[in-house]
């Protein structure tokens, strides 16, 4: 009983000590940094937070946890090019009827930031939100003032989550069901479309780059030009321009662009083939639960079809794992961005997104999302093809 009293005594030392190790090196990562954020969110408590963030580019990524003490905190990022981070505590998430977490836009603090900046994010919990407002940068400013003055419609789509995830846990009436979905997707494209007025009523803000690069693609192509020089110039206004060059490269009929993976693959190689592009991710839920269907289409066509996926956003042990895991035979690429990245020569911004390529190497079809669509149009071409 000694023996046992002790080494259980041993263990709760060395459990400690290793907590007070990882708070010591967090404590004095978060004074590392030549940005800093301070904040006060009353109702945010004391907790452990997790920070994520980088460049617009997603070129350069940092991930810390914080301590937050009577709902204040602070601590500094290292960024050498302005771009935005997240603030993330267990109490900014909902509990579904299941008991798992529900995360939503509206219990998020999101905030930008740029080299050798200070901000301050001061705000308050509420029952289906936290409203704040951010200081020291002006593109963080205009989206937390955008935020707070929209939080209502974020608060209804909150609330309105909440009531299809219990409708469908508790498989309620179907009517009931389709009918409050239809309510909670017209207030997501109400925010939407606040955004996109927001962006044409300021062309001269840099925000409105940020705003009009979130709407559909024909939107961002018609109005990109409407911004004002000065923001064109901006981080965001370049990635915006660059973004419309792509969709006018990769529309319907144009020839694709070239995929090369250090030589072992080349898209130019399957001309006389069709070919199936599909970008995903091993953490995309839609992604694997599709991947069934994918199988079966994958033996249904791999004479006639190449078809190949390409894992995004993956680390290379996980990625590797997994496809050795669920013996997925078709081609396999991982996206790098600092060497290949497909994920930017396409445009790539849902998950997944699949895209069917013709015999002579053009765009067919962009399909975003897990859809019948992909497969009926597949089945279609092929159907053709006899």
């Amino acid at each position: 009983m000694k023996t046992v009293k002790k080494t259980a005594k041993i263990f709760m030392i060395f459990f400690a000590s290793i907590i007070v190790l990882t708070f010591v090196a967090s404590t004095v990562n978060n004074r590392i940094g030549n940005s800093s954020i301070n904040g006060k969110i009353e109702g945010l408590g004391t907790r452990l937070a997790l920070v994520r963030g980088g460049n617009y580019s997603h070129s350069a990524n940092y991930l810390k946890v914080i301590l937050v003490i009577n709902d204040s905190f602070s601590f500094k990022v290292k960024v050498n090019e302005p771009g935005e981070g997240r603030i993330v505590t267990w109490n900014m998430f909902f509990k579904r009827a299941s008991g798992k977490p529900l995360g939503m836009r509206s219990k998020r603090i999101d905030f930008d930031i740029a080299p050798n900046e200070d901000i301050a994010i001061n705000g308050s919990f509420r029952d289906y939100s936290i409203d704040y407002l951010i200081t020291g940068n002006n593109i963080a400013s205009e989206s937390s003032k955008f935020r707070t003055n929209n939080l209502h419609i974020l608060e209804k789509e909150t609330q309105l989550a909440i009531l299809v995830d219990s409708l469908r846990f508790y498989n309620s009436n179907k009517t009931a069901l389709d009918s409050v979905q239809k309510e909670f997707y017209s207030s997501s494209r109400e925010y939407q479309y606040k955004r996109l007025v927001y962006a044409l009523q300021n062309p001269n803000q840099e925000l409105s780059a940020t705003y009009l690069g979130m709407q559909h693609k024909d939107t961002i192509i018609k109005y990109s030009a409407t911004l004002a020089e000065n923001v064109l110039a901006t981080n965001k206004g370049k990635i915006l321009q660059e973004r419309v060059l792509v969709y006018e490269q990769t529309e319907e009929g144009k020839l694709a662009p070239n995929i090369t993976d250090d030589n072992t693959f080349k898209l130019s190689d399957f001309k006389g083939k069709y070919v199936v592009l599909d970008f995903w991710g091993t953490w995309c839920s839609a992604c694997v639960k599709g991947l069934p269907k994918m199988r079966t289409y994958y033996n249904k066509y791999s004479t006639k079809v190449e078809f190949v996926g390409i894992a995004c956003r993956d680390k290379k042990s996980v990625w590797e794992e997994f496809i050795k895991r669920e013996g997925l035979q078709w081609t396999q690429l991982l996206n790098n961005p600092e060497i290949n990245d497909f994920q930017k020569q396409y445009n790539i911004r849902v998950y997944p997104t699949k895209i069917i390529i013709d015999k002579e190497g053009k765009i067919v079809k962009l399909f975003e999302g897990e859809t019948n669509d992909f497969y009926e149009k597949l089945d279609l071409l092929m159907k053709k093809q006899k």
